[in-house]
């Protein structure tokens, strides 16, 4: 299978695996910290206090940059296609951003995963953030729980422009009543208008705070969720 489908690295495109070594060494946290109400700078991407009306989010933590292309490819191969291998390179540069930034997370706290819309999820036959979402429990020793629901199956915000992706959320989720603090995990955050919606459908459910955890962050100046 090799010889008549070879594999070549993300990174530099070396014929013999998804990543190679050399690629995989040079990934490194790049973590975003900005304000989730204001988009300036915060220590640990916490909400300032003066923004704390103006976002659902508590905190947003993110260890990787979405520009760099081993971490853009990694996460899009998986995510469309799917592969056991960069599942497990995935699951290990999750590992690595969580230890990192270990002490920014709270803890008593229920882990979520970002739902995918049903229909979505049976096509693509797993959900990343649930995948990411349970090595995240893992390293921080907590339990998951599937609260969220996709109400409906929004069209994929890479492709829409600012003003369609907030359309786009608008009233996408539900939640089960929910109590205590949250750690809401997604793949990638950009304009953050999908964390935003979700996070707001936790509090409405009765949550007491909402951080979000996205493993790879698309931008590194303002950002507004």
């Amino acid at each position: 299978m090799d010889a008549l489908f070879p594999i070549y690295c993300l990174g530099c495109e070396k014929e013999g695996g998804w990543l190679c070594a050399d690629c995989l060494s040079a990934i490194s946290a790049k973590p975003l910290f900005l304000c989730p109400g204001c988009g300036l700078a915060s220590a640990g991407g916490t909400t300032h206090r003066r923004c704390a009306d103006d976002t659902p989010l508590a905190a947003l933590i993110s260890p990787y940059h979405y520009a760099d292309p081993p971490v853009r490819r990694l996460i899009k191969e998986y995510k469309y296609h799917g592969a056991g291998e960069i599942e497990k390179i995935l699951c290990g540069l999750t590992a690595s951003g969580v230890d990192k930034l270990k002490t920014l997370f709270p803890a008593p706290a229920m882990v979520v995963p970002m739902p995918l819309h049903a229909s979505r999820e049976r096509l693509r036959g797993f959900n990343q953030a649930a995948t990411i979402g349970g090595v995240v429990a893992e390293r921080l020793k907590l339990k998951t729980a599937t609260p969220l629901k996709r109400r409906k199956r929004t069209e994929e915000q890479a492709r829409l422009d600012p003003a369609e992706r907030r359309e786009n959320c608008r009233r996408a989720f539900a939640c089960a009543p929910m109590s205590g603090d949250v750690i809401l995990v997604d793949d990638v955050v950009t304009s953050g208008e999908t964390l935003r919606a979700a996070a707001q459908a936790l509090r409405d459910a009765g949550a007491s705070r909402v951080i979000a955890f996205a493993l790879a962050h698309g931008r590194g100046d303002r950002l507004k969720i």
